[in-house]
């Protein structure tokens, strides 16, 4: 805010002063305060930076470092938003225990209510009506309803949802325990078993020599030697090679502890054996195959898929991982670029690029803002033809030889439209219908029906909005109340769609979204959501669309704790590793298959258990049938 900004606004209070318009002053005043406010801290930020790059070291600011740490999150407006009342019902029970009743004495309820309430110690209730009517029969109505708020508090107890074990427990071997007869009175009875379950686990060497009979033939002058079995052809054999792949990729173990690992056992192995166990194509080859299969899969079950990056490190330099995700896998890409570019490559699985001219193109260029010189210029391009990379620069040179900062925005520019509009009419590929991401450019344009927007990335602008002025604060705080309080309507709409729903919650939307508070700086920020209708209220017409995209973020979350362990890949081989097992692990537990089951399955070549890409064919099948069958 320039000197003349304030100048103007202290002009303004005089003539709402003149004019007796107090509400208007007021306003006006308490905004100015924010804005200075928040320039103060802006020039701070800049002092520290500045202080920090002369000094070398770290300047400490406590009001900055308090907003930097702030918590943005919306899972917790976003799980109350998705909760079902009578399901939270159903989870709480009341109960008066030792803390309990030590926590109201604090509260200072009579000694004698206490005393009287023991007698209701440690027994459960299950619904809070029951609970209310035995601390009635104890110390009266009256009494109740003086206290029934704090003994409501405190006596609420959330159940746990537990199983039995014992059904769940694989038996693997039995074993029969006996007394000594002995010992035993002349009259017991035998009377059959009383059965306990143990769980172990047996981790052990098992190194074999093998005896390989062998033969001479004299007269063919030829040696013949039996083969050894399967699996067993190289130095180690099949668990120890599955092992070190899990052990990886499941367990996230380092190569360091995956070494020491195996030789606590007495194996003689080296870490390199373990490294190309890990990274090198060919032994890796089924999974990339599996990978593959897997996205083509999922993009063709699937109208709509999840998209989110995060940032990763190959060799020392900065590069991308792109998640992939809907709710039948998660799918993993790195890339060296986050440009819109990119994202397609993904998109596309990294098939070859291509380029076409065509009707689309056009659009597109006009979307873009490309000058009608160069439009017109590319209009004699020879139109639907598809062009490699080398033939489309070609082009673009002919069209734009100089002016080098233009020229490479607007190559930019006739990349992306001629990619998208190919992408667009390819059939090698499933095309993305609907792409589910956050409001980065790079993910705008690409899906056929376009990009829906996640309610908890635009619900985090409003929680980043940090005013000083208490009354500002409460027009926040009430507004992200009524944010999710729609959140919530448009959820169970999702869950259970009906079409006389549509035109009322689109009306308001527009009515939540045109709120006026007074408060520039949310005002501002509910203008900018108004902007995005189509992209946040896609669910109306596609009610199968996730309303957030928590789903990639969780996948972001799986790079991050590999980063934990490994930091970095090193090279190529180690990188398309690396995004191919993150593929299989987290699939395969979406698919609800143990991932180091699969993985052992694969390379020790068995090949009994089902293809991840099958089984996300047969489980779409099945929400088809289900979703057929309810309507």
């Amino acid at each position: 805010m320039t000197d003349n900004d304030i100048q103007k606004i202290i002009e303004r209070v005089k003539v709402d002063i003149t004019t007796l318009e107090t509400q208007p002053i007021v306003s006006l005043l308490l905004n100015l305060v924010e804005d200075l406010y928040s320039e103060n801290q802006k020039i701070k930020d800049e002092n520290r930076k500045l202080k920090e790059k002369l000094t070398g070291e770290p300047v400490f600011f406590p009001e900055a470092s308090n907003r930097k740490n702030s918590d943005f999150s919306s899972e917790a407006e976003r799980k109350e938003a998705e909760s079902n009342d009578n399901d939270k019902k159903a989870k709480e029970g009341f109960k008066l225990d030792k803390k309990t009743l030590e926590q109201l004495k604090e509260k200072k309820i009579p000694v004698k209510i206490l005393e009287k309430l023991t007698s209701l110690k440690n027994i459960k209730y299950e619904e809070e009506k029951s609970f209310v009517n035995s601390v009635e029969e104890l110390i009266g109505e009256e009494l109740s309803k003086q206290y029934m708020p704090l003994l409501l508090k405190y006596a609420r107890y959330r159940k746990r949802n537990r199983k039995p074990k014992i059904p769940q427990i694989p038996i693997d071997r039995e074993e029969k325990c006996e007394l000594n007869k002995e010992q035993l009175p002349e009259d017991a009875v035998f009377k059959g078993y009383e059965k306990k379950v143990v769980q172990d686990l047996i981790i052990k060497r098992d190194n074999v020599l093998f005896y390989r009979e062998k033969y001479y033939s004299e007269s063919l002058n030829e040696t013949y030697i039996a083969e050894i079995p399967q699996n067993y052809e190289g130095e180690f054999g099949p668990n120890i090679n599955a092992s070190i792949v899990s052990m990886k990729y499941v367990n996230n173990m380092s190569i360091p502890r995956i070494l020491e690992f195996i030789q606590n056992y007495e194996i003689l192995i080296s870490s390199s054996y373990i490294s190309n166990r890990l990274s090198k194509y060919e032994n890796l080859e089924i999974f990339h195959e599996e990978k593959k299969a897997i996205f083509r899969a999922m993009l063709e079950v699937s109208d709509y898929v999840q998209i989110d990056d995060t940032g990763c490190i190959v060799n020392g330099e900065k590069h991308y991982t792109q998640i992939v995700c809907n709710s039948y896998g998660t799918v993993f890409f790195t890339t060296k670029r986050k440009d819109r570019l990119s994202v397609l490559d993904v998109l596309m699985n990294f098939e070859q690029r291509k380029y076409i001219f065509n009707e689309e193109t056009f659009i597109l260029l006009e979307h873009f803002k490309i000058s009608r010189k160069v439009i017109n210029k590319l209009d004699n391009t020879e139109k639907n033809v598809v062009l490699n990379q080398e033939e489309i620069d070609t082009i673009i040179k002919t069209i734009h030889p100089s002016n080098k900062q233009v020229g490479k925005n607007t190559r930019t520019r006739i990349l992306e439209a001629t990619a998208i509009a190919y992408y667009h009419q390819q059939t090698e590929w499933p095309i993305v219908q609907i792409l589910v991401a956050d409001d980065a450019s790079q993910f705008k344009l690409l899906a056929v029906l376009g990009l829906m927007l996640c309610w908890i990335h635009e619900g985090r602008h409003y929680k980043r909005l940090a005013p000083v002025i208490s009354i500002h604060k409460e027009k926040v705080d009430s507004f992200i109340k009524q944010y999710w309080g729609y959140y919530k309507k448009l959820f169970n709409y999702k869950n259970n769609p009906n079409p006389d729903d549509k035109k009322e919650l689109s009306l308001e939307f527009d009515e939540l979204f045109s709120t006026e508070t007074g408060y520039n700086e949310l005002d501002k920020r509910i203008s900018k959501s108004k902007t995005k209708k189509e992209e946040l209220l896609a669910v109306l017409e596609y009610p199968e669309v996730p309303l957030h995209n928590n789903a990639s973020e969780n996948g972001a979350r799986v790079e991050k704790r590999w980063e934990d362990v490994s930091l970095q890949t090193k090279t190529i081989d180690g990188t398309k590793a690396k995004d191919t097992m993150n593929t299989i692990k987290e699939t395969a537990k979406k698919l609800g298959v143990k991932a180091i089951k699969y993985i052992d399955d694969r390379v020790n070549k068995i090949n009994k258990m089902v293809p991840l890409s099958e089984l996300i064919r047969l489980k779409a099948t099945e929400s088809k049938v289900k979703s057929f069958d309810s309507s």
